[in-house]
Protein backbone atom coordinates (compact mmCIF):
# COMPACT_ATOMS: atom_id res chain seq x y z
CA UNK A 1 0.00 0.00 0.00
CA UNK A 2 1.15 3.34 -0.73
CA UNK A 3 3.08 5.52 2.33
CA UNK A 4 4.25 8.85 3.13
CA UNK A 5 7.68 9.91 2.07
CA UNK A 6 10.84 9.24 4.59
CA UNK A 7 12.64 11.93 3.47
CA UNK A 8 15.16 10.87 6.07
CA UNK A 9 14.89 7.02 5.68
CA UNK A 10 15.87 8.20 1.67
CA UNK A 11 18.85 10.09 2.15
CA UNK A 12 19.74 7.41 4.86
CA UNK A 13 19.70 4.65 1.86
CA UNK A 14 20.99 7.19 -0.85
CA UNK A 15 23.88 8.28 1.05
CA UNK A 16 26.67 9.27 0.33
CA UNK A 17 24.92 9.84 -3.41
CA UNK A 18 21.80 11.97 -3.69
CA UNK A 19 19.10 10.48 -5.67
CA UNK A 20 15.88 11.60 -6.51
CA UNK A 21 13.56 11.15 -4.18
CA UNK A 22 10.43 9.14 -5.10
CA UNK A 23 6.55 10.48 -5.28
CA UNK A 24 5.91 7.98 -2.88
CA UNK A 25 6.55 4.81 -0.68
CA UNK A 26 5.22 1.47 -0.23
CA UNK A 27 4.50 -0.20 3.33
CA UNK A 28 4.03 -4.25 3.40
CA UNK A 29 0.97 -5.58 4.01
CA UNK A 30 0.77 -9.30 5.67
CA UNK A 31 -1.74 -11.60 4.20
CA UNK A 32 -1.98 -15.96 4.53
CA UNK A 33 0.10 -16.34 1.34
CA UNK A 34 3.42 -13.85 2.86
CA UNK A 35 3.23 -15.43 6.26
CA UNK A 36 1.69 -11.70 7.63
CA UNK A 37 5.65 -10.41 6.41
CA UNK A 38 4.32 -8.68 3.52
CA UNK A 39 6.93 -10.07 1.25
CA UNK A 40 6.83 -12.31 -0.92
CA UNK A 41 9.36 -13.85 -3.00
CA UNK A 42 12.92 -12.32 -4.14
CA UNK A 43 14.02 -9.54 -5.83
CA UNK A 44 17.77 -9.47 -6.34
CA UNK A 45 19.54 -6.10 -5.75
CA UNK A 46 23.15 -6.18 -7.29
CA UNK A 47 26.64 -4.23 -7.83
CA UNK A 48 27.86 -5.08 -11.35
CA UNK A 49 31.50 -3.60 -12.55
CA UNK A 50 31.75 -3.48 -15.93
CA UNK A 51 35.44 -4.45 -16.88
CA UNK A 52 36.83 -1.29 -18.80
CA UNK A 53 40.65 -1.54 -19.76
CA UNK A 54 41.73 1.01 -17.07
CA UNK A 55 39.93 -1.26 -14.57
CA UNK A 56 41.11 -4.39 -16.36
CA UNK A 57 44.78 -3.34 -15.76
CA UNK A 58 44.32 -2.06 -11.99
CA UNK A 59 43.51 -5.94 -11.09
CA UNK A 60 47.18 -7.25 -9.89
CA UNK A 61 48.10 -8.98 -6.78
CA UNK A 62 49.10 -5.50 -5.66
CA UNK A 63 45.61 -4.08 -6.52
CA UNK A 64 44.33 -1.22 -4.34
CA UNK A 65 41.08 -1.94 -3.46
CA UNK A 66 39.65 1.44 -2.40
CA UNK A 67 40.89 2.82 -5.43
CA UNK A 68 39.67 -0.07 -7.80
CA UNK A 69 36.31 0.54 -6.28
CA UNK A 70 36.23 4.52 -6.82
CA UNK A 71 37.27 3.81 -9.92
CA UNK A 72 34.50 1.74 -10.97
CA UNK A 73 31.85 3.67 -8.84
CA UNK A 74 33.39 6.80 -11.41
CA UNK A 75 32.52 4.62 -14.52
CA UNK A 76 29.27 3.90 -13.52
CA UNK A 77 28.86 1.19 -10.88
CA UNK A 78 26.14 1.35 -8.76
CA UNK A 79 26.90 0.61 -5.03
CA UNK A 80 23.79 -2.35 -3.72
CA UNK A 81 22.11 0.41 -1.74
CA UNK A 82 21.66 2.63 -4.75
CA UNK A 83 20.51 -0.60 -6.42
CA UNK A 84 17.93 -1.09 -4.00
CA UNK A 85 16.77 2.39 -3.89
CA UNK A 86 15.38 1.90 -7.35
CA UNK A 87 13.82 -1.30 -6.41
CA UNK A 88 12.16 1.48 -3.38
CA UNK A 89 11.25 4.09 -5.95
CA UNK A 90 9.85 0.87 -8.35
CA UNK A 91 8.02 -0.75 -5.05
CA UNK A 92 9.27 -3.57 -5.25
CA UNK A 93 10.33 -3.29 -1.72
CA UNK A 94 10.46 -0.65 1.44
CA UNK A 95 13.80 0.99 2.69
CA UNK A 96 14.08 -1.05 5.73
CA UNK A 97 14.12 -4.00 3.77
CA UNK A 98 17.06 -3.08 1.88
CA UNK A 99 18.90 -1.14 5.00
CA UNK A 100 18.54 -4.28 6.42
CA UNK A 101 19.97 -6.81 3.78
CA UNK A 102 22.88 -4.32 2.07
CA UNK A 103 26.18 -3.18 3.43
CA UNK A 104 26.33 0.80 3.67
CA UNK A 105 27.75 2.35 0.72
CA UNK A 106 30.56 3.92 0.78
CA UNK A 107 32.38 6.34 -1.69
Amino acid sequence: IPALVDTQAWQTLTRPWKAPLPKQFHQPVGCLECRNTGYLGRAGVYEIMTLSGALTSQITDQCELEQLRLDAYKEGMKSLRLSGAQKVASGLTTVEEILRVTPESQR
